[in-house]
């Protein structure tokens, strides 16, 4: 269950003060890599983020083995000199069995200074860290130096995408979910990428060059055998879904301070307003009378989208050679199970959330509110999870065809300026 801050929150009782200039020794020697092993342990560290939300720490996120035994210390970088901190570790609670699992690794700092560069090491005696160790640069520090919380933002909403991997070529529904995002409000789609096919990559760069799309290198392949599954031991592999809550984490603190609101979901799900336009109105209408909700939880819906559940023929081909779904073929949805388990996605006020699984928030503060279907749903456009349903059975449900003349439009645009529908 999500639980609040569980660590008690420190004023500071005078200024901070930011160290300007760093050791030449740790400045060139500061991480540039997504993943970062920590020598002769079982963790990789992936960013460090200032957070002052419950104490005076510097946060690392990162992955480790369950059952590590290495005590780990943060080394702070200051002119001329490091100084050492115990570093508390912190394995996330949805690890689903498997042997590694996301970790925040928490060191506080010792007086009103703030090192811009942070690194971690296994050893207790200073004289024996190696001489050469990667730092990461300690971010979000101006943030929380700021003497009031932000009230303006460079985005009102940023999409989370994790782990994309293997060779992920479902370009058609690729293009229209960015194009749906874009619709519906968000400034920005952020996509964490161990891999993809060459054609999908086209697709990807084309979205980098327009500034719509950040992605985040992933290589997670180089260090774990991940699996492509979530629950272990069924999926063997060391580590949960290629990292996905790890990255999901990351993503949060990445642009916390860029965006009033992120959305967590994967590429084959969108949220998608039953009675407003966009976005900004849904959440203009669920936060008018609630204040003090942090996260805001939706419910899941299965509009299966394999050939034998194409029902709804549609007035145009030009998109039959692009691979992939078109989920505008796809109109009817499973209904729910009562009583069974449905996994949710969530829009959330990234300054409140402290750590986050898939589907809900681990750690926050505020409330949840739970978005009735009435209002929104996830509708996650994939392979038929009550395969035994006959078509009958099924729930009509044009929720995404109010888009559709937008839609296409768009993507025809993103189509021909690939080179995968011919010009007009």
């Amino acid at each position: 269950m999500p639980y609040g801050y569980l660590r008690k929150k420190v004023v500071p009782a005078k200024p901070h003060r930011l160290i300007q200039q760093q050791d030449s020794a740790c400045e060139n020697n500061v991480a540039e890599a997504t993943i970062t092993p920590v020598d002769s342990t079982n963790t990789y560290v992936i960013a460090a983020y200032l957070d002052f939300r419950g104490g005076r720490s510097v946060r690392l996120l990162g992955i480790t083995q369950r059952s590590e035994s290495n005590e780990l210390f943060c080394l702070f970088c200051y002119v001329n000199s490091t100084y050492r901190v115990h570093a508390e570790m912190q394995v996330h609670a949805d690890h689903f069995n498997f042997p590694y699992g996301t970790t925040d690794l928490l060191c506080d700092l010792q007086d009103d200074f703030i090192p811009p560069l942070v690194a971690v090491s296994s050893e207790s005696d200073s004289r024996e860290v190696p001489s050469v160790v990667p730092y990461l640069k300690i971010n979000n520090i101006q943030e929380q130096l700021a003497n009031a919380p932000p009230t303006d933002f460079d985005h009102e909403f940023v999409v989370c995408i994790s782990t994309m991997f293997g060779e992920y070529n479902n370009v058609l529904q690729f293009v229209q979910a960015m194009e749906m995002y874009r619709i519906l409000g968000a400034q920005k789609v952020v996509l964490y990428k161990t891999h993809c096919s060459r054609l999908l990559k086209s697709v990807i760069d084309y979205y980098e060059k327009m500034e719509f799309v950040d992605v985040v290198p992933w290589p997670i392949t180089l260090y774990l055998n991940v699996s492509s599954g979530w629950h272990f031991p069924e999926h063997p592999g060391e580590l949960h879904y290629y990292g996905q809550t790890a990255t999901l984490n990351d993503c949060i603190y990445r642009y916390m301070y860029k965006s009033r609101y992120i959305l967590l979901n994967d590429v084959d799900e969108i949220i998608l307003p039953v009675n407003h336009k966009n976005w900004h109105d849904l959440m203009d209408y669920l936060t008018k009378d609630n204040r003090i909700s942090s996260t805001f939880i939706f419910q899941n819906h299965v509009f299966p989208s394999t050939k034998e559940y194409e029902i709804r023929s549609v007035p145009y081909n030009d998109w039959n050679h692009v691979p992939g779904v078109d989920m505008l073929r796809y109109i009817y949805r499973e209904p729910n199970i009562p009583n069974a388990s449905n996994p949710t996605k969530m829009i959330i006020n990234p300054r409140s959330v402290v750590k986050t699984s898939v589907h809900t928030p681990l750690e926050f503060s505020g409330e949840q509110y739970w978005v009735s279907s009435e209002d929104a749903k996830v509708c996650h456009y994939r392979e038929p999870k009550q395969s035994e349903l006959e078509k009958e059975s099924l729930i009509e449900d044009s929720i995404l065809l109010k888009y559709e003349s937008a839609l296409i439009k768009n993507v025809n645009n993103v189509l021909r300026e690939i080179h995968l529908l011919d010009p007009l």
